[in-house]
């Protein structure tokens, strides 16, 4: 089992010892998300930090719409509830980070045009999971035109 499967097991224990209503329910949550995808959570530690990633964005996602609709007790919630997911995700980059990554992918694949935008990302994806994709591809894109 994955290092990061072991931490949340081990986090969801101390939360049902604590009582702690909300980070036993976030946890609960993505411990079913990986149980889903396969029963016995022996996944890869990428793979996993991929359902995260996803959860925390849907989270995120629906904290956009329940600002629209004006209804700030449910984004409350929902912000708890990314702190707690957050906890299970590597630390951001930094857009200057992401900015000297992709500079060094660019050379690294000999992109030359917005065609070969691809190529770059698909290796910064896989050699750097926890990036910010949205971002990635923007500084990409930019450095290709």
């Amino acid at each position: 089992m994955s290092e990061l499967f072991n931490k949340i097991n081990s986090e969801l224990t101390r939360a049902m010892k604590e009582k702690n209503e909300l980070r036993l329910s976030v946890l609960r949550m993505i411990k079913s998300k990986v149980l889903y995808v396969n029963a016995r959570g022996n996944l890869p530690e990428a793979e996993i930090l991929k359902i995260v990633k996803k959860y925390n964005k849907d989270l995120l996602e629906s904290v956009e719409e329940f600002k629209k609709l004006g209804k700030n007790d449910e984004v409350g919630q929902l912000e708890k509830e990314i702190a707690i997911v957050k906890e299970f995700l590597p630390p951001e980059l930094s857009p200057e980070e992401i900015k000297k990554i992709v500079k060094e992918t660019i050379a690294k694949t000999g992109a030359a045009s917005i065609k070969e935008m691809g190529k770059v990302m698909k290796e910064i994806s896989s050699s750097y999971p926890s990036i910010d994709g949205k971002i990635a591809s923007q500084i990409v894109r930019e450095s290709l035109q």
